[in-house]
Order: structure tokens, then sequence, then C-alpha cells
């Protein structure tokens, strides 16, 4: 396994949310549009009717006239509404490259590559996007599953560079530990679980980039003891990107 920072659970919290003090520097999160809404049919109809059965259309939170229309083919285009019109501001085409060594263990079979709904700060002026590559297995009476990223820096004239690469995304396991009548009669927790959860801080130190410091906390859950006496383990890491 690649020595990699292991990101927080999208299923529990959501991801990479700083926290401190009111000038912490914060990802921007995005709010998903109802098909039905007057803004949804506005990007696509500005997006010359592309929209899929599968395209996500969201609202940058905290900013009420800027929009990204996310495509299934990893596609990516920004728009802002000026008065009752939706403008083309940038568009990010994103390739899916064989980064099949990156699963932690050999039954992990691809499931998806997606753009997680969320920018990330490199800058005062520039932001990235999580290209994340979904990995997972099944088996009987549990399952694994891990998700690597590529943080990647959006440019204006619509190339991107890759910032932190092969980041571990997330990560959660659970396997069966009950296999007899008597022990399902005994607890209601019959598996062995472990996950993981990570807040990213961005810091200035009046260079070029911000630095990521990434604060994990991972978790073991042993079958039949209770939650409640789960520790997390917190691990932290500081990184500049292209480095």
């Amino acid at each position: 396994m690649k020595n990699c920072v292991v990101l927080f659970v999208a299923a529990v919290s959501f991801p990479l949310a700083a926290q401190g003090n009111i000038n912490t520097i914060k990802p921007t999160a995005f709010i998903a549009l109802k098909k039905s809404s007057e803004q949804y049919t506005g990007v696509c109809k500005a997006a010359i009717n592309r929209c899929g059965e599968e395209t996500k259309v969201w609202k940058a939170k905290g900013l009420e006239d800027v929009f990204y229309l996310i495509e299934p083919t990893l596609e990516m285009i920004k728009f802002r509404k000026k008065n009752d019109d939706y403008i083309k501001e940038g568009q990010w085409k994103f390739d899916v490259k064989n980064n099949d060594e990156n699963a932690m263990s050999e039954d992990l079979i691809k499931d998806k590559v997606y753009i997680y709904p969320a920018l990330y700060p490199l800058s005062k002026t520039k932001q990235a996007i999580a290209l994340v590559t979904k990995w997972q297995a099944l088996y009987s009476g549990g399952s694994r599953e891990e998700e690597y990223a590529d943080f990647i820096m959006l440019n204006d004239d619509g190339s991107s560079q890759v910032a932190f690469k092969d980041v571990l995304f997330s990560s959660k396991a659970m396997i069966r530990a009950c296999f007899t009548a008597e022990e399902y009669a005994k607890t209601s927790h019959c598996h062995d679980e472990d996950w993981a959860l990570l807040n990213l801080k961005f810091i200035d130190e009046g260079k070029e980039y911000y630095s990521w410091k990434f604060i994990t906390k991972s978790y073991t859950w042993p079958a039949f003891v209770e939650k409640a006496s789960t520790q997390p383990k917190i691990t932290e890491r500081v990184a500049w990107p292209f480095q």
C-alpha cells in the first residue's frame, strides 16, 4: 500500500470541512439543485440542453450566482447568473488514468470515477476539485470500500494541473464476526468495523500556495463490544501542492 493520508468517510460527515476560528480558510461546498428547479433548467438551457439523466447541477454554497454542471463523463462547466442569463465562465474535462495499483488489496474492484461536489482552496485565487476513484469488495456478510483522489487545480483557460496525487480519500470496512445462532443471540454487533474521518485545514503562510494540514481520525470497532468504547487514532500531516 502507498503511504497516503486517509480522508473522511463521506457517509458520516461533510468532507474536508475545516474547523477553527472565524478566519479559517474553508472549502466551498456544492448544493444539489432539483431537476424541477428554475435554476437547473436555466443552467441546462445555457449548456445547450446537454443535461442527461445522470447530469448534476450544483450551486456553490454562499454564492447565489455561481453554478456548476457536472457530467458523468467527468466534464465540469461553471456558470454565473447575470440578470436572467447564465453565462459560461469555465469548462474542464478530466481524464481517467490507469491507477489500478492504488488499491489496498487485490480483491478490490474499481467501481467508478467521479468529481466530488466541492472546491478546495489552493491559494487566494486558485481552487481544486477532487477526482475520486472508488474501489470496493463485497464479502459474505461484509464489505470493504476505498476511494483515492487526485486534487486537481482549475485554470481559467480550461486546463488543469494535479496538485495532490493518489490521496486515499476515504475508507470503511465491515467484516462478519458472528457465525452461529448462539453468537447472534448474544450481541447486536456481529461485525468488525473500521472507518476513517478527516478534516483539512488550509494555512496561509504567505507563499504562492496554502499548505494543507490533513488531520485524520481512524476508528476500529471490534465485534461484541459497545461502540462507546471506540476511541479514534489521530494522525496529522502537512503537505504543499505540487510537491
